[in-house]
């Protein structure tokens, strides 16, 4: 799978689950080949089935692979629900934490965007990339006095990175 070779892959996940059913790691990658293929429903029913096991460790990250999968059919607000989850079952899952406000800002619920960078950022307050999101969620929600400090802190953090590049679209905007 590391290598892109996905039919093998997925095969070799088939057999790893026909020989031990109970293989929860297996049918995890093998829903990770499936989405890395293409295969976005076949991957969206192995993290479903891998949500409901209570004992496994794999639910949260399950959970944010299924919102992955649902996000690339056009069910972003299933995805939410997803994330949500992965974050219910593992509060420390950063990454579920920051793509769910991505996608509530998608959609145009900029507040509740704004709350999820705002979490994530407690945890990282180095990340220009929360930094932006917020900065754009805040203008979006007409909060100029939220949004520019946020975005001259991005472009502070890191001048010349992609980020920095979008911040200063905005900020030219309001000059």
């Amino acid at each position: 799978m590391m290598a892109g070779d996905y039919k093998r892959a997925l095969a070799a996940f088939a057999g790893a689950v026909k020989m031990q059913p109970s293989l929860t790691e297996a049918k995890f990658n093998r829903g990770v080949a499936m989405l890395r293929s293409g295969d976005a429903a076949g991957a969206a029913a192995e993290f479903a089935a891998i949500e409901k096991l209570e004992k496994s460790s794999l639910r949260a990250p399950a959970a944010y692979h299924h919102a992955l999968a649902l996000d690339r059919m056009g069910k972003s607000k299933d995805a939410e629900s997803r994330l949500d989850l992965a974050v219910a079952l593992d509060p420390a899952f950063d990454a579920a934490l920051l793509y769910s406000g991505v996608l509530r800002e998608r959609r145009g619920a900029v507040d509740a965007a704004a709350r999820n960078y705002l979490a994530y950022l407690k945890r990282h307050p180095e990340s220009v990339t929360a930094m932006l999101r917020l900065g754009v969620s805040a203008h979006r929600a007409g909060r100029t006095d939220v949004a520019l400090p946020y975005l001259r802190k991005v472009i502070d953090k890191a001048p010349h990175s992609p980020e920095a590049v979008e911040a200063r679209k905005f900020l030219v905007m309001w000059e």
